[in-house]
């Protein structure tokens, strides 16, 4: 297949991708967020369903994604194809994820996502500290000191937003040279010809 005819498969497929990407991180972020709040209360499930729905279920997701996106486009792509590919996979759903989530989700349908969300990670650490023995004192002090955190984290600049997405597209990109060079397949088998 023509190199440019390949690289027009690639970033088609990859703009659908990152299009289901985008639309599965943005579910699993607002489940994550309704598990979190509503759903359980202790330490240990909101440590393992943070790690289970932004973590494992991510890069299976991507592996599935990435191994599609390779077969559709033939099978074989060599590193800078695998790589620009997955980066602009990766793009689009971060677009995606922070239009629907921080744009849709945290001002319109769940105004206070922020405050809830901050309110349980208090009370989870509070009743951990209590069990570990600790005293009251030794509980507000390090709840106290929790809270200071996400209130320095309240109101962002927009010079922190923009160093935030810099920051977020330099980390997509590094994680698109990681994918990237796993999935890439360049070795095309030559057809043997009986002698």
């Amino acid at each position: 297949m023509p190199t440019a005819e390949k690289s027009k498969r690639i970033r088609k497929s990859a703009i659908i991708k990152g299009v289901i990407l985008g639309v599965i991180f943005l579910s699993l972020n607002i489940f994550s967020y309704y598990f979190i709040t509503g759903i359980t209360k202790t330490t240990w499930l909101i440590v393992a369903g943070s790690f289970f729905f932004s973590i494992i279920i991510p890069v299976i997701v991507v592996i599935f994604l990435c191994i599609n996106m390779r077969k559709k486009v033939g099978g074989y792509w060599d590193f800078k194809q695998a790589t620009t590919g997955i980066f602009t996979m990766f793009l689009i759903s971060y677009v995606i994820l922070y239009i629907g989530r921080d744009m849709v989700f945290a001002k319109f349908i769940e105004p206070n996502m922020v405050k809830k969300t901050e309110l349980v990670m208090l009370d989870v650490k509070a009743r951990s500290l209590a069990m570990q023995g600790r005293t009251q004192s030794q509980i507000n002090a390090q709840v106290d000191d929790m809270r200071k955190g996400f209130d320095s984290q309240g109101n962002p600049g927009i010079g922190t937003i923009i160093q935030g997405f810099i920051i977020n597209i330099i980390f997509l990109f590094v994680i698109a040279l990681v994918f990237g060079s796993i999935f890439k397949k360049d070795l095309q088998p030559v057809p043997s010809t009986a002698v």
